[in-house]
Protein backbone atom coordinates (compact mmCIF):
# COMPACT_ATOMS: atom_id res chain seq x y z
CA UNK A 1 0.00 0.00 0.00
CA UNK A 2 3.08 2.23 -0.09
CA UNK A 3 2.30 2.96 -3.71
CA UNK A 4 -1.73 4.94 -2.94
CA UNK A 5 -0.23 8.33 -2.67
CA UNK A 6 1.31 8.16 -6.13
CA UNK A 7 -1.71 8.23 -7.67
CA UNK A 8 -4.06 10.65 -8.19
CA UNK A 9 -7.63 9.55 -7.10
CA UNK A 10 -9.12 13.05 -9.34
CA UNK A 11 -9.24 14.09 -12.94
CA UNK A 12 -11.48 16.11 -13.80
CA UNK A 13 -11.82 14.71 -16.98
CA UNK A 14 -14.16 12.05 -15.73
CA UNK A 15 -16.75 14.85 -14.52
CA UNK A 16 -16.83 16.11 -17.92
CA UNK A 17 -17.73 12.21 -19.24
CA UNK A 18 -20.50 11.67 -16.67
CA UNK A 19 -24.31 12.50 -17.65
CA UNK A 20 -26.46 15.31 -15.92
CA UNK A 21 -28.53 13.31 -14.16
CA UNK A 22 -25.68 11.51 -12.78
CA UNK A 23 -23.80 14.73 -11.96
CA UNK A 24 -27.04 16.02 -10.19
CA UNK A 25 -26.96 12.93 -8.12
CA UNK A 26 -23.44 13.38 -6.99
CA UNK A 27 -24.40 17.19 -6.38
CA UNK A 28 -27.33 16.16 -4.41
CA UNK A 29 -25.13 13.90 -2.28
CA UNK A 30 -22.28 16.44 -1.55
CA UNK A 31 -24.22 19.75 -1.12
CA UNK A 32 -23.57 21.25 2.03
CA UNK A 33 -26.07 24.28 1.91
CA UNK A 34 -28.75 23.83 5.16
CA UNK A 35 -27.86 27.55 6.59
CA UNK A 36 -28.29 28.60 2.69
CA UNK A 37 -31.83 26.74 2.71
CA UNK A 38 -32.56 28.38 6.51
CA UNK A 39 -32.09 31.98 5.01
CA UNK A 40 -33.92 31.63 2.58
CA UNK A 41 -36.98 29.73 4.62
CA UNK A 42 -36.46 33.21 6.99
CA UNK A 43 -37.40 35.39 4.18
CA UNK A 44 -40.50 33.79 3.33
CA UNK A 45 -42.05 33.39 6.52
CA UNK A 46 -45.51 33.06 6.23
CA UNK A 47 -45.63 33.92 2.97
CA UNK A 48 -46.99 31.21 -0.21
CA UNK A 49 -45.17 27.92 -0.13
CA UNK A 50 -46.58 26.08 -3.42
CA UNK A 51 -42.90 25.55 -4.17
CA UNK A 52 -40.53 24.86 -0.86
CA UNK A 53 -37.24 26.39 -0.61
CA UNK A 54 -35.36 23.01 -0.87
CA UNK A 55 -37.11 22.28 -4.47
CA UNK A 56 -36.51 25.66 -5.74
CA UNK A 57 -33.15 25.82 -4.66
CA UNK A 58 -32.79 21.98 -6.15
CA UNK A 59 -34.01 23.60 -9.64
CA UNK A 60 -31.48 26.48 -9.81
CA UNK A 61 -28.89 24.62 -9.00
CA UNK A 62 -30.10 21.67 -11.93
CA UNK A 63 -30.43 24.61 -14.31
CA UNK A 64 -26.57 25.33 -13.66
CA UNK A 65 -25.72 21.27 -13.97
CA UNK A 66 -27.88 20.55 -16.80
CA UNK A 67 -26.34 24.31 -19.06
CA UNK A 68 -29.39 26.11 -19.41
CA UNK A 69 -28.98 29.60 -20.68
CA UNK A 70 -32.34 31.01 -19.62
CA UNK A 71 -34.82 30.24 -17.67
CA UNK A 72 -37.60 29.64 -20.02
CA UNK A 73 -35.45 26.99 -21.52
CA UNK A 74 -34.94 24.76 -17.94
CA UNK A 75 -38.75 25.07 -17.96
CA UNK A 76 -38.94 23.45 -20.97
CA UNK A 77 -36.65 20.55 -20.00
CA UNK A 78 -38.59 20.52 -16.71
CA UNK A 79 -41.77 20.10 -18.87
CA UNK A 80 -40.54 17.30 -20.51
CA UNK A 81 -37.96 15.32 -18.21
CA UNK A 82 -39.48 13.41 -15.55
CA UNK A 83 -36.75 12.04 -13.66
CA UNK A 84 -35.44 15.62 -13.23
CA UNK A 85 -38.72 16.80 -12.23
CA UNK A 86 -38.73 13.74 -9.86
CA UNK A 87 -34.69 14.18 -8.68
CA UNK A 88 -35.67 17.91 -8.04
CA UNK A 89 -38.38 17.36 -5.78
CA UNK A 90 -41.40 18.20 -7.90
CA UNK A 91 -43.89 15.23 -7.21
CA UNK A 92 -45.62 13.89 -9.99
CA UNK A 93 -48.87 13.22 -8.38
CA UNK A 94 -49.51 16.85 -7.05
CA UNK A 95 -50.23 19.81 -10.06
CA UNK A 96 -49.85 23.01 -8.75
CA UNK A 97 -52.85 25.50 -10.15
CA UNK A 98 -52.52 28.97 -11.29
CA UNK A 99 -56.30 30.09 -12.28
CA UNK A 100 -57.45 27.14 -14.43
CA UNK A 101 -53.94 26.25 -15.72
CA UNK A 102 -52.29 23.45 -13.96
CA UNK A 103 -48.56 23.89 -13.42
CA UNK A 104 -46.51 20.68 -13.47
CA UNK A 105 -43.11 23.18 -13.40
CA UNK A 106 -43.11 26.48 -11.55
CA UNK A 107 -43.66 29.45 -13.71
CA UNK A 108 -41.16 31.79 -15.10
CA UNK A 109 -41.93 34.57 -12.05
CA UNK A 110 -41.33 32.50 -9.12
CA UNK A 111 -38.19 31.45 -10.56
CA UNK A 112 -37.04 35.27 -10.92
CA UNK A 113 -38.31 35.99 -7.26
CA UNK A 114 -36.45 33.02 -6.23
CA UNK A 115 -33.37 34.24 -7.86
CA UNK A 116 -34.31 37.87 -6.36
CA UNK A 117 -33.82 36.25 -2.44
CA UNK A 118 -30.48 34.09 -3.38
CA UNK A 119 -28.63 37.50 -4.18
CA UNK A 120 -29.69 38.55 -0.72
CA UNK A 121 -27.60 35.29 0.78
CA UNK A 122 -24.31 36.31 -0.35
CA UNK A 123 -22.42 35.77 2.87
CA UNK A 124 -23.75 31.97 2.96
CA UNK A 125 -22.81 31.34 -0.67
CA UNK A 126 -19.72 33.07 0.04
CA UNK A 127 -18.99 30.40 2.83
CA UNK A 128 -20.27 27.43 0.55
CA UNK A 129 -17.52 28.01 -1.57
CA UNK A 130 -15.39 28.33 0.93
CA UNK A 131 -15.79 25.31 2.88
CA UNK A 132 -15.43 23.42 -0.46
CA UNK A 133 -12.09 25.38 -1.18
CA UNK A 134 -10.86 23.70 2.24
CA UNK A 135 -12.33 20.32 1.66
CA UNK A 136 -10.20 20.50 -1.41
CA UNK A 137 -6.80 21.45 0.07
CA UNK A 138 -7.82 18.44 2.64
CA UNK A 139 -8.08 16.02 0.26
CA UNK A 140 -5.93 16.68 -2.73
CA UNK A 141 -2.37 16.42 -2.94
CA UNK A 142 -0.46 19.42 -3.11
CA UNK A 143 -3.44 21.62 -3.98
CA UNK A 144 -2.93 25.36 -3.80
CA UNK A 145 0.53 24.68 -4.65
CA UNK A 146 1.02 25.66 -8.41
CA UNK A 147 -2.01 29.02 -9.34
CA UNK A 148 -2.96 30.82 -11.98
CA UNK A 149 -4.35 33.92 -12.11
CA UNK A 150 -6.78 35.16 -15.24
CA UNK A 151 -9.24 38.04 -15.73
CA UNK A 152 -11.88 36.73 -18.30
CA UNK A 153 -14.51 39.07 -19.69
CA UNK A 154 -18.20 38.19 -18.97
CA UNK A 155 -19.47 40.08 -21.84
CA UNK A 156 -23.31 41.62 -21.20
CA UNK A 157 -25.47 41.23 -23.77
CA UNK A 158 -27.94 44.06 -22.90
CA UNK A 159 -28.14 47.52 -24.18
CA UNK A 160 -25.38 49.65 -23.02
CA UNK A 161 -26.90 52.23 -20.45
CA UNK A 162 -28.15 55.80 -21.32
CA UNK A 163 -30.54 57.81 -19.58
CA UNK A 164 -32.08 59.50 -22.82
CA UNK A 165 -32.36 56.12 -24.93
CA UNK A 166 -32.72 53.36 -22.48
CA UNK A 167 -32.79 53.46 -18.52
CA UNK A 168 -35.43 50.58 -17.98
CA UNK A 169 -34.17 47.28 -17.26
CA UNK A 170 -33.68 46.37 -20.93
CA UNK A 171 -30.41 48.06 -20.71
CA UNK A 172 -27.13 46.73 -17.95
CA UNK A 173 -26.98 50.22 -15.54
CA UNK A 174 -23.65 48.48 -14.09
CA UNK A 175 -21.68 47.22 -16.81
CA UNK A 176 -18.78 49.09 -18.70
CA UNK A 177 -16.53 49.18 -21.29
CA UNK A 178 -13.21 47.63 -21.60
CA UNK A 179 -10.16 47.14 -24.49
CA UNK A 180 -8.18 44.40 -23.71
CA UNK A 181 -4.33 44.57 -25.03
CA UNK A 182 -1.90 41.67 -26.23
CA UNK A 183 1.33 42.38 -26.61
CA UNK A 184 2.85 40.51 -29.84
CA UNK A 185 6.80 39.07 -29.74
CA UNK A 186 7.22 41.61 -32.65
CA UNK A 187 6.45 44.40 -31.00
CA UNK A 188 2.73 45.23 -32.15
CA UNK A 189 -0.39 45.18 -30.47
CA UNK A 190 -3.86 43.50 -30.48
CA UNK A 191 -6.76 45.49 -29.09
CA UNK A 192 -10.44 43.67 -28.08
CA UNK A 193 -13.18 45.39 -26.84
CA UNK A 194 -15.50 44.09 -24.18
CA UNK A 195 -18.56 45.56 -22.54
CA UNK A 196 -20.10 44.11 -19.39
CA UNK A 197 -18.10 42.19 -16.25
CA UNK A 198 -14.85 40.48 -15.57
CA UNK A 199 -14.72 37.55 -13.68
CA UNK A 200 -10.85 37.83 -11.31
CA UNK A 201 -10.01 34.13 -10.83
CA UNK A 202 -7.10 31.97 -9.10
CA UNK A 203 -7.26 28.53 -9.81
CA UNK A 204 -5.36 25.15 -9.10
CA UNK A 205 -3.14 24.77 -12.05
CA UNK A 206 -2.96 21.01 -11.47
CA UNK A 207 -6.33 20.12 -10.86
CA UNK A 208 -8.70 23.04 -12.81
CA UNK A 209 -10.60 24.03 -9.90
CA UNK A 210 -11.36 27.48 -9.10
CA UNK A 211 -9.91 28.57 -5.65
CA UNK A 212 -10.89 32.25 -5.44
CA UNK A 213 -13.05 34.47 -7.45
CA UNK A 214 -14.02 38.20 -7.57
CA UNK A 215 -16.42 39.80 -10.25
CA UNK A 216 -16.08 43.64 -11.24
CA UNK A 217 -17.00 46.47 -13.96
CA UNK A 218 -14.85 45.32 -17.41
CA UNK A 219 -12.94 48.11 -16.47
CA UNK A 220 -11.22 47.17 -13.20
CA UNK A 221 -7.55 46.72 -12.77
CA UNK A 222 -6.31 42.98 -13.57
CA UNK A 223 -3.58 43.97 -11.38
CA UNK A 224 -4.98 46.11 -8.69
CA UNK A 225 -8.06 42.67 -8.01
CA UNK A 226 -5.74 40.40 -7.36
CA UNK A 227 -3.71 42.25 -4.92
CA UNK A 228 -7.29 42.50 -3.64
CA UNK A 229 -7.59 38.69 -3.44
CA UNK A 230 -4.41 37.59 -2.54
CA UNK A 231 -5.18 39.80 0.47
CA UNK A 232 -8.35 38.51 1.05
CA UNK A 233 -7.00 35.18 0.96
CA UNK A 234 -4.25 36.30 3.55
CA UNK A 235 -6.65 37.66 5.97
CA UNK A 236 -9.01 34.08 5.82
CA UNK A 237 -6.12 31.61 6.56
CA UNK A 238 -8.78 29.56 8.21
CA UNK A 239 -9.95 27.67 4.78
CA UNK A 240 -7.85 29.37 2.45
CA UNK A 241 -3.68 28.36 2.93
CA UNK A 242 -1.98 30.85 1.00
CA UNK A 243 1.72 29.87 2.69
CA UNK A 244 0.88 26.28 -0.13
CA UNK A 245 1.17 28.54 -2.72
CA UNK A 246 4.34 28.32 -4.28
CA UNK A 247 3.62 29.85 -7.78
CA UNK A 248 1.61 31.95 -9.46
CA UNK A 249 1.55 31.70 -13.02
CA UNK A 250 -0.10 34.87 -15.20
CA UNK A 251 -0.31 36.55 -18.54
CA UNK A 252 1.51 40.07 -19.75
CA UNK A 253 -1.46 41.76 -17.97
CA UNK A 254 0.41 40.82 -14.55
CA UNK A 255 3.04 42.13 -15.29
CA UNK A 256 5.31 44.34 -13.77
CA UNK A 257 8.49 44.48 -11.36
CA UNK A 258 6.92 45.66 -8.30
CA UNK A 259 4.15 42.87 -8.11
CA UNK A 260 7.31 40.54 -8.55
CA UNK A 261 8.62 42.01 -5.37
CA UNK A 262 5.68 41.93 -3.62
CA UNK A 263 4.87 38.44 -4.20
CA UNK A 264 8.17 36.88 -3.19
CA UNK A 265 8.97 38.82 -0.32
CA UNK A 266 5.29 39.64 1.40
CA UNK A 267 3.81 35.85 0.81
CA UNK A 268 7.03 33.77 -0.76
CA UNK A 269 5.69 32.97 -3.73
CA UNK A 270 7.13 32.93 -7.32
CA UNK A 271 6.25 34.55 -9.79
CA UNK A 272 5.80 32.62 -13.24
CA UNK A 273 4.85 35.81 -15.02
CA UNK A 274 4.83 36.13 -19.12
CA UNK A 275 6.46 39.72 -19.80
CA UNK A 276 5.80 42.48 -22.29
CA UNK A 277 8.53 43.23 -24.82
CA UNK A 278 8.49 47.13 -24.36
CA UNK A 279 12.59 47.68 -24.63
CA UNK A 280 13.69 49.75 -27.78
CA UNK A 281 14.02 47.39 -30.73
CA UNK A 282 17.28 48.36 -30.79
CA UNK A 283 18.04 47.89 -27.08
CA UNK A 284 18.86 44.40 -27.11
CA UNK A 285 21.43 44.13 -24.03
CA UNK A 286 21.85 45.96 -20.66
CA UNK A 287 24.93 46.09 -18.95
CA UNK A 288 25.24 44.76 -15.11
CA UNK A 289 26.75 47.86 -13.62
CA UNK A 290 30.63 46.59 -12.41
CA UNK A 291 30.10 43.02 -14.21
CA UNK A 292 30.96 41.69 -17.20
CA UNK A 293 27.61 40.18 -17.63
CA UNK A 294 24.42 41.48 -20.05
CA UNK A 295 20.91 40.43 -20.29
CA UNK A 296 18.19 40.49 -22.63
CA UNK A 297 14.05 41.09 -21.85
CA UNK A 298 13.54 37.17 -22.15
CA UNK A 299 15.99 37.02 -19.07
CA UNK A 300 19.02 35.39 -21.27
CA UNK A 301 21.97 35.87 -19.38
CA UNK A 302 25.68 36.51 -21.18
CA UNK A 303 28.93 37.31 -20.66
CA UNK A 304 30.91 39.82 -22.00
CA UNK A 305 34.14 38.35 -23.85
CA UNK A 306 34.29 41.81 -25.85
CA UNK A 307 32.47 44.35 -27.28
CA UNK A 308 30.72 42.10 -30.16
CA UNK A 309 30.94 38.92 -28.04
CA UNK A 310 28.20 38.09 -25.95
CA UNK A 311 28.66 34.52 -24.31
CA UNK A 312 25.57 33.16 -22.87
CA UNK A 313 25.61 31.42 -19.90
CA UNK A 314 24.64 28.94 -17.80
CA UNK A 315 21.87 29.10 -15.27
CA UNK A 316 22.77 26.97 -11.78
CA UNK A 317 19.39 27.71 -9.93
CA UNK A 318 18.17 30.10 -7.29
CA UNK A 319 20.30 31.28 -4.29
CA UNK A 320 17.42 31.82 -1.61
CA UNK A 321 20.23 32.78 0.82
CA UNK A 322 21.54 36.34 -1.01
CA UNK A 323 18.02 36.21 -2.92
CA UNK A 324 20.02 35.88 -6.47
CA UNK A 325 20.05 33.66 -9.65
CA UNK A 326 23.33 31.76 -9.92
CA UNK A 327 24.86 31.89 -13.64
CA UNK A 328 28.28 29.99 -14.62
CA UNK A 329 30.26 30.29 -18.39
CA UNK A 330 30.03 27.20 -19.81
CA UNK A 331 33.90 27.89 -21.61
CA UNK A 332 35.23 27.60 -18.03
CA UNK A 333 32.49 26.48 -15.26
CA UNK A 334 34.54 27.36 -12.53
CA UNK A 335 33.45 31.04 -11.18
CA UNK A 336 29.76 31.31 -9.99
CA UNK A 337 27.97 35.03 -11.04
CA UNK A 338 25.02 35.87 -8.59
CA UNK A 339 22.85 37.92 -10.15
CA UNK A 340 20.75 39.71 -7.63
CA UNK A 341 16.71 39.85 -8.18
CA UNK A 342 16.80 43.38 -7.48
CA UNK A 343 18.82 43.96 -10.72
CA UNK A 344 15.61 44.19 -12.03
CA UNK A 345 13.07 42.53 -10.08
CA UNK A 346 10.59 42.47 -13.93
CA UNK A 347 13.05 40.55 -15.59
CA UNK A 348 14.62 38.37 -12.84
CA UNK A 349 12.41 35.97 -10.95
CA UNK A 350 13.38 33.07 -8.32
CA UNK A 351 12.75 30.78 -11.26
CA UNK A 352 15.02 31.99 -14.25
CA UNK A 353 12.86 33.07 -16.94
CA UNK A 354 15.38 31.50 -19.50
CA UNK A 355 14.89 27.85 -17.64
CA UNK A 356 13.53 24.81 -18.35
CA UNK A 357 11.63 24.98 -15.10
CA UNK A 358 9.71 28.03 -15.83
CA UNK A 359 9.01 27.32 -19.38
CA UNK A 360 7.25 24.20 -17.94
CA UNK A 361 5.46 26.21 -15.14
CA UNK A 362 4.15 28.31 -17.40
CA UNK A 363 2.65 25.77 -19.82
CA UNK A 364 0.34 25.35 -16.99
CA UNK A 365 -1.54 28.48 -17.26
CA UNK A 366 -3.38 26.63 -19.97
CA UNK A 367 -5.69 25.29 -17.33
CA UNK A 368 -7.12 28.60 -16.59
CA UNK A 369 -7.83 29.25 -20.03
CA UNK A 370 -9.65 25.25 -19.91
CA UNK A 371 -11.63 26.35 -17.10
CA UNK A 372 -12.50 29.94 -18.81
CA UNK A 373 -13.65 27.05 -21.75
CA UNK A 374 -15.69 25.51 -19.50
CA UNK A 375 -17.70 28.79 -18.05
CA UNK A 376 -18.71 29.59 -21.25
CA UNK A 377 -19.27 26.25 -22.80
CA UNK A 378 -21.03 24.50 -20.06
CA UNK A 379 -22.31 26.76 -17.96
CA UNK A 380 -23.70 28.99 -20.99
CA UNK A 381 -21.70 32.81 -19.56
CA UNK A 382 -21.18 33.31 -23.86
CA UNK A 383 -24.74 33.37 -24.32
CA UNK A 384 -27.13 34.58 -21.48
CA UNK A 385 -29.49 37.18 -20.30
CA UNK A 386 -28.04 37.74 -16.94
CA UNK A 387 -28.36 41.48 -16.23
CA UNK A 388 -26.28 43.29 -13.51
CA UNK A 389 -23.51 42.47 -11.36
CA UNK A 390 -25.14 41.68 -8.62
CA UNK A 391 -26.57 38.59 -10.60
CA UNK A 392 -23.58 38.01 -12.52
CA UNK A 393 -22.11 37.07 -9.73
CA UNK A 394 -24.38 34.87 -7.70
CA UNK A 395 -24.12 33.01 -11.36
CA UNK A 396 -20.76 32.90 -11.23
CA UNK A 397 -20.37 31.83 -7.27
CA UNK A 398 -23.31 29.24 -8.26
CA UNK A 399 -21.00 27.39 -11.25
CA UNK A 400 -17.85 27.30 -8.79
CA UNK A 401 -20.12 25.61 -6.11
CA UNK A 402 -21.35 23.21 -8.69
CA UNK A 403 -18.22 22.42 -9.59
CA UNK A 404 -16.22 21.62 -6.34
CA UNK A 405 -19.36 20.11 -5.16
CA UNK A 406 -18.73 17.39 -8.40
CA UNK A 407 -15.81 17.25 -7.79
CA UNK A 408 -16.11 16.99 -3.76
CA UNK A 409 -18.07 13.54 -5.04
CA UNK A 410 -15.47 12.25 -7.16
CA UNK A 411 -12.93 12.43 -4.68
CA UNK A 412 -15.09 10.51 -1.86
CA UNK A 413 -15.88 8.35 -4.08
CA UNK A 414 -12.45 7.30 -5.04
CA UNK A 415 -11.63 7.54 -1.41
CA UNK A 416 -14.02 4.75 -0.99
CA UNK A 417 -12.61 2.01 -3.78
CA UNK A 418 -8.63 3.18 -3.07
CA UNK A 419 -8.00 -0.67 -2.34
CA UNK A 420 -9.60 -0.97 -6.19
CA UNK A 421 -7.55 1.74 -7.72
CA UNK A 422 -4.07 -0.21 -6.07
CA UNK A 423 -4.71 -2.93 -7.97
Amino acid sequence: MNNISQISIFDYREIENLGDLERLKIFFENIEDNELCKKLEEQRKNGRNDYPVRTMLNLIYAMKIFGHRSIESFRRELSRNSQLRIACGLSEGKYKYCGDRKHLVPPAIVFTGFLNKLKNCKQEIEKIFEELVKYMYENLKDFGEDCAVDGKFLDTYAKPYNKEKCNDNRADHEATKSCKTYYMKDGSKKQEWHYGYRAHIICDAKYRLPIKSKLTPANNSEQTELDNMLKEMDNNEGRYKLDNMKNLIGDTGYESGKRNKKLKEEYNINPVIDIKHIWDKEEKYKEIENKMIAYNEEGEVFYIVDLNNYEKMKYLGYDRENNALRYTRYSTGKKIYRIPLETDYRIFTPIARDSKKFKKKYKMRTEIERLNGRIDRDYMFNDHFIRGQQKMKLMLNLTFIVMLTIAKGRIKNKQKNIRSLVA
